[in-house]
């Protein structure tokens, strides 16, 4: 795969104290060959989010043969070192309920299989999405959500807390949550996979079968600066097509 463009702004414009909670890796240069990408968006009402969804992309994009269990516990151990029990002498009492919810996070990831480069394996947990394009920017497949309704419905995030992981992989729970996806696009030589967190990915969904507004937001994306990015998801928000959260979106080549 190669990752061409990417893009990312935050929920308030110009607002430099507010924090992107959404991840995403590799941040390589243009057109450089990776076998694997990984995104994660930080749930903004959990607590420390970001340092959640960071722990949580980084062990997911690390090479080596972990299973994902033993890739989510290495993240929470991560985490935890940052904000062990201590943490909590000095936290105000919202701050404390928050830290007891746990912190909590989306993960998509794009891996290369064996059989061949064009041949992608995605694995997904919440709301962030993987369309992949035709050349005419057309939605040719949508994962894991297919429908509007199900970005309020299919909240199952990866939860750094004993029962949010319990249930991540208990076998009785963890088919709520883990999703997967294998698409060979061998004979697919203009496809592009977009991933996006889930401000976007609804907004997608929602036009599915309208690939002229598909092709309007390529093309922001591919602007060599962002300025013609967040215009058009500012007016989006405007126009109430569009939630007010963090919106990123990568464009890869697979």
């Amino acid at each position: 795969m190669k990752l061409l463009w990417r893009k990312t702004t935050t929920k308030v414009f110009g607002d430099a104290h507010l924090k992107n909670e959404d991840v995403f890796l590799p941040r390589c240069s243009r057109n450089e060959d990776i076998d694997r990408f990984v995104m994660c968006d930080g749930a903004t009402a959990s607590y420390a989010s970001r340092t959640w969804a960071e722990a949580l992309a980084s062990e997911f994009f690390a090479s080596g043969e972990m299973s994902d269990k033993e890739r989510v516990y290495s993240a929470a151990k991560k985490y935890e070192s940052k904000y062990p029990l201590t943490s909590l002498a000095g936290m105000s009492h919202a701050e404390i309920e928050a830290f007891k919810r746990g912190s909590s996070a989306t993960l998509l990831l794009l891996e290369t299989t064996p059989s061949g480069p064009r041949r992608i394996h995605a694995k997904a947990v919440g709301d962030t999405c993987l369309f992949v394009l035709d050349g005419e920017g057309r939605v040719v497949y949508s994962f894991p959500l297919t429908a509007q309704e199900q970005f309020s419905t299919s909240a199952y995030l990866v939860t750094v807390t004993f029962e949010g992981l319990r249930q991540l992989f208990d076998e009785q729970t963890k088919g709520f949550y883990w999703k997967e996806f294998e698409i060979d696009l061998t004979d697919k030589p203009d496809a592009l996979l977009l991933c996006a967190t889930d401000a976007v990915s609804q907004w997608i969904v929602a036009r599915r079968d309208r690939p002229g507004e598909i092709n309007r937001l390529i093309k922001a994306v591919k602007r060599p600066t962002k300025e013609k990015f967040v215009r058009f998801i500012e007016r989006e928000r405007r126009l109430g097509t569009m939630p007010t959260d963090d919106s990123t979106v990568a464009i890869l080549r697979p």
